[in-house]
């Protein structure tokens, strides 16, 4: 038979296409953009139950899920786990499947999932008969494959998307044409904007040049998106996208071009944005759609050079797990297929990366010492390479428990660090004598981060921080014999723990430091640190310096002086002080070049120096 009469036969009403649906069936319901409404409004006026259980994918909130008539006439099972679906289950009405994405589809087509119709929604059909699933092809395709029965809206408005997301008339036994805008912004987020921002810039710096990205939907997803403006060539391998990413592909900034797989392409299963998006993606040849079991394949992942997946989630524990479904929170994330993604990151060699707001609309802290009850981890902690909040960014790959705790402890929300630090060491993540001074004094003062260059090299210049220790540590054992009597004035083959501990827990205010840090590969280094601490009996405050041998004569030490100097006036501290042993001229000079007033006295082979940061030498 021709397609076209094949066509004008199926073409039916709701009512004639819902009634072959017999008691006990399973029927599966697209979701997204891609949410059949039509039959959809016309299945849920049931007023009786026939037993019938609904899968369904990705759905907006409010759903028509969530109302509880609709709940005691159908049993609800969900992919994707949302407030609304936590909300049903908790009050016993609605089930959730946790799976990972890219399986779905074979447990639909193998039956080990059932489904006996499936309700879709797709495009118009082309000359040769084929309509494309449109903004979602995700699970959806392969629903329609496995059930025995498919009703489809055929809707001209749909956008005719390319890739693997195609269904011919023939595949169909019910039509229901229909002619409605698909476009739907996303849900409201209670994050507030200069929030997000924050969010987004410092997860930039993350993001290098030719990198391949998967990045979610919503206001932080979008608020990273937005940051990329200064970056070339990214591409984008995603289970989902929304008006962000097609904003830098018309910036010029997505290309594609640097892929090691589908290079010029993006890849995804699903969008949600604009009617803008909506033409964007019609008939887009850059632009593939692919079953879930393809784009969220951690196999398929890992063929990305570069590739970064980015998500959010409900919260973090202090040892890196990642909860992104069931909380109990305010807030909430959806895992999705962010546990592939991670995967798929790490066997590249890339980043996985989560995003997310220190603490909730109201008030209480993602960052938390553990998991909540009931909750389900979405992302294993050997999974998570970085945390970015409004407050920075944690870096959590190949840290001990104790460096993940600091870590994340340090991007959490000023409010609740001391007592994440407290649960922190009764879980015996930290030492009992761990010290408070970071969490006590001054925020982190993130306007004292540089990038300089020194002898045809860049370090980036930052203050000290808790989990510098064992960079530090690192840097005392590198020193030479003379470098080692210059700074400590002896030969000392150990330094204690308790003497690190004192240098890098820092309250940014009465003690101050800095390190230099030079990146080569994957690994940092310190190269240089430089300190103080105020006294209060005398309102003086005394200096050390610390430079690695190779870097000795580099203008280090000048740098980290005018920078001390600086600082401390910021801080109203009107003296340095210092101890130089007399042979180390070149400290001494270093002094006397600031243009202050320099005062020396020689006792035991040790000159005690102090200069007034206000008055200038005669």
């Amino acid at each position: 038979m021709y397609w076209r009469d094949d066509y004008e036969a199926k073409v039916s009403t709701p009512k004639k296409a819902l009634a072959h649906i017999k008691p006990g069936r399973t029927i599966f319901i697209g979701g997204g953009c891609a949410t059949p409404k039509y039959v959809l409004e016309n299945l849920l006026k049931k007023e009786r139950s026939d037993d019938n259980k609904v899968l369904i994918p990705f759905t907006f909130i409010p759903s028509p899920f969530s109302d509880e008539k609709v709940q005691k006439n159908f049993r609800v099972n969900s992919f994707f786990m949302d407030s609304e679906v936590e909300q049903g289950i908790s009050k016993g009405r609605m089930d959730y499947t946790p799976m990972h994405m890219s399986e779905v589809p074979y447990m639909l087509e193998s039956g080990r999932i059932s489904v006996d119709i499936a309700i879709i929604h797709v495009s118009a059909p082309d000359m040769h008969g084929y309509c494309s699933f449109g903004t979602s092809v995700d699970i959806t395709k392969s629903a329609a494959k496995a059930a025995e029965v498919v009703i489809a809206e055929v809707n001209r408005q749909m956008p005719r998307t390319l890739g693997d997301s195609f269904i011919h008339v023939s595949e169909m036994d019910y039509i229901i044409e229909v002619d409605y805008p698909v476009e739907h912004d996303m849900d409201p987020e209670d994050v507030r904007d200069d929030i997000a921002d924050a969010i987004g810039r410092n997860m930039s710096v993350l993001i290098s040049d030719g990198s391949t990205l998967q990045v979610g939907i919503g206001k932080i997803p979008d608020a990273v998106l937005k940051q990329m403006h200064d970056k070339k060539h990214l591409g984008i391998h995603t289970e989902m996208f929304s008006d962000g990413v097609m904003e830098l592909v018309e910036a010029g900034v997505i290309t594609g071009e640097k892929k090691s797989i589908h290079p010029n392409k993006i890849i995804t299963s699903f969008v949600i944005g604009s009617q803008k998006l909506m033409e964007f993606i019609d008939n887009n040849p850059m632009i593939e759609f692919r079953p879930s079991d393809y784009t969220n394949n951690p196999i398929v992942i890992a063929q990305n050079s570069k590739m970064i997946a980015i998500n959010t989630a409900s919260c973090v524990d202090l040892s890196g797990q990642v909860v992104a479904d069931r909380t109990g929170l305010k807030d909430g994330a959806n895992p999705g297929g962010q546990a592939e993604f991670a995967r798929g990151a790490s066997y590249a060699k890339g980043r996985s990366i989560v995003v997310m707001p220190s603490s909730t609309s109201d008030g209480r802290s993602k960052i938390v010492s553990s998991i909540p009850q009931g909750s389900g981890v979405s992302m294993s902690r050997r999974d998570l390479h970085y945390v970015v909040t409004e407050y920075g960014i944690a870096h959590l790959r190949g840290r001990t428990l104790a460096n993940r705790a600091l870590e994340l402890i340090s991007v959490a929300h000023p409010d609740h660090r001391s007592q994440l630090l407290d649960e922190a060491v009764e879980l015996g993540y930290l030492p009992e004598d761990q010290s408070r001074r970071p969490y006590t004094g001054k925020p982190y003062p993130k306007e004292f981060e540089f990038n300089e260059t020194f002898a045809g090299t860049k370090l980036f210049i930052r203050p000290l921080k808790p989990t510098d220790e064992d960079m530090l540590k690192e840097l005392f054992y590198s020193f030479s014999e003379k470098t080692m009597q210059q700074r400590f004035m002896s030969t000392r083959m150990i330094q204690p723990r308790f003497e690190r501990m004192s240098q890098v827990n820092i309250d940014y205010d009465s003690t101050m430091g800095f390190g230099m840090f030079r990146k080569f590969g994957e690994k940092t280094e310190m190269v240089a640190m430089c300190d103080y601490e105020y006294d209060v009996k005398t309102s003086n405050a005394e200096v050390s310096f610390a430079v690695r041998d190779n870097w000795q004569g580099k203008g280090l030490g000048t740098y980290m002086l005018d920078l001390l100097i600086k600082v401390g006036k910021s801080r109203n501290i009107k003296t340095f002080t210092a101890e130089v042993l007399s042979t180390n001229v070149g400290m001494l000079n270093l002094f006397y070049r600031t243009g202050l007033d320099v005062n020396a006295k020689l006792e035991d082979d040790v000159y005690v120096v102090s200069f007034n940061l206000v008055k200038q030498s005669d």
